[in-house]
């Protein structure tokens, strides 16, 4: 058995026994089309962060910055693009079903968290905490 990642063994019991399962038909689904989709919306993404960094850099020009849009807005679009590497180096792994590509989804996971934590979206990190590791430790069977 493969060691656990950082808080893995903590959120196991609870998104493995306390959520609904997936059916395997689900499960199978998600990890055959999964990574295509994922590879989809990582494109979305980096067009996302470009005009991010586009808006940014205009709205810094006109003085926004001193109004509220400073560090937490660029430390977000950092760690957007780092969650973004991380997706596309999970692809390869993901699509030969190796536990590489889940943990770099994982971690994926809890950089998004920090990035929502440090721009005070907590509703965003509630809603996508308990989804995204429902949906990682359901398909976590499925890669060796």
């Amino acid at each position: 058995m493969e060691p656990k990642l950082i808080l893995e063994k903590e959120l196991e019991p609870i998104f493995l026994q306390k959520f609904p399962p997936f059916s395997e038909e689900v499960k199978e689904f998600l990890v055959k089309y999964g990574p295509y989709i994922m590879l989809f919306f990582s494109v979305l993404g980096i067009l996302g962060l470009l005009t991010a960094f586009g808006v940014g850099g205009a709205v810094f020009g006109m003085g926004a910055a001193s109004v509220g849009l400073g560090a937490a807005f660029y430390i977000g679009v950092a760690l957007g693009v780092v969650t973004l590497i991380m997706y596309l180096m999970a692809f390869t792994p993901l699509k030969a079903r190796k536990r590489a590509g889940w943990n770099l989804l994982y971690y994926a996971m809890l950089v998004g968290l920090v990035s929502n934590l440090i721009q005070f979206q907590i509703v965003g990190f509630i809603i996508s905490g308990l989804i995204g590791f429902w949906v990682l430790f359901q398909i976590r069977e499925k890669y060796i």
